[in-house]
């Protein structure tokens, strides 16, 4: 009868870990995506700011008016061509969209068929497109790869810091240099070392530009338990020089100088304590950051740029904040 008991207790030993197993396989090491790109979607990309020649006042079609940017955080495709619509007609002069990642739910490539038909039906359709990958963008697991697709999707200069992997990148405008960083496969200390690297070493070529950078963890987490410690530890010194800091991943909204953390449509989570934080919300927002003509004028009142924070449900301003060059 013990024995009986022990083969008993064995097979449902196995049959459990079979279960799961089975269940997490994905979440442990990825599985493949499904095919997606065919017939009238195989078109599907989003114009995008890297292919624009903007790299000096002469040649750049932003050169001679206010540079306008609409800026979401985190969407989990909780966004229609509806709410799109209303985007656009509350910005109405949007340059381009600066988006900081988790635009997907999850990096599954019939994400992007919802993604992209939603953003084609709407009226942002052609606006130029900043975007830097979020963890959701990833496929969970030890073997986290970022979607074949996102590049087909969102293309963008191969700039990046030489031997890291990701989607790491910088592109100028006249009154401003972006530079996007992937933070989630920064996995190892050599990772961190040289997109530090890389960062401070195009920060300081901006010259007069003012230095945007978006990275989807931020430095200082908005969230409770959203606390990034090799994001903090090697980025949060040098990006205290960057004029404006913009960031995603914990579903708040938090403000301190020069680092913002936006939640557009993404599940909210709850808000940490923040003694350090200039403003906070807890609802769905997105902002927009507008820059003077070109050249960038001197530091005072309203030469300065505006980042603007909206609640995305009925557009009421809750921030705003002139951004400092440094």
């Amino acid at each position: 009868m013990r024995k009986r008991i022990k083969d008993i207790i064995m097979s449902l030993l196995l049959v459990g870990v079979a279960v799961v197993c089975i269940v997490r396989w994905q979440a442990w090491f990825g599985t493949p995506e499904e095919p997606f790109w065919a017939d009238e979607n195989a078109d599907y990309v989003f114009p995008s700011l890297a292919d624009a020649d903007c790299g000096t006042s002469d040649s750049s079609v932003y050169a001679d008016h206010c540079l306008t940017i609409l800026v979401l955080g985190d969407i989990h495709n909780n966004l229609s061509a509806a709410d799109y619509d209303t985007l656009a007609a509350r910005v109405p002069d949007a340059d381009a969209v600066a988006q900081i990642g988790d635009w997907l739910h999850r990096g599954q490539n019939y994400y992007y068929q919802t993604l992209l038909r939603e953003w084609n039906a709407g009226a942002l359709q052609g606006t130029p497109v900043l975007v830097c990958p979020g963890n959701h963008e990833y496929t969970k697991g030890f073997n986290k790869t970022l979607s074949p697709v996102w590049e087909h999707a969102f293309p963008h200069p191969q700039n990046g810091p030489v031997g890291v992997p990701g989607a790491s990148y910088y592109v100028d405008l006249p009154q401003v240099r972006f530079i996007l960083i992937d933070t989630t496969p920064l996995a190892r200390m050599v990772h961190f070392t040289r997109t530090v690297t890389w960062l401070r070493d195009k920060m300081n070529e901006a010259g007069e530009r003012y230095v945007v950078v978006m990275m989807h963890h931020p430095v200082f987490p908005a969230g409770k338990g959203r606390f990034n410690p090799g994001v903090f530890a090697f980025f949060h010194h040098v990006l205290e020089d960057a004029d404006l800091v913009i960031a995603g991943h914990d579903h708040s909204y938090m403000r301190r100088k020069p680092f913002v953390v936006l939640n557009t449509a993404g599940r909210r989570k709850e808000q940490r304590r923040l003694p350090h934080a200039e403003a906070t919300d807890t609802t769905a927002v997105y902002s927009v950051l507008t820059f003077p003509d070109y050249p960038v004028p001197a530091a005072g009142g309203d030469s300065l740029p505006v980042l603007r924070t909206y609640r995305l449900q009925d557009g009421v301003m809750i921030d705003s904040v002139y951004v400092q060059h440094h």
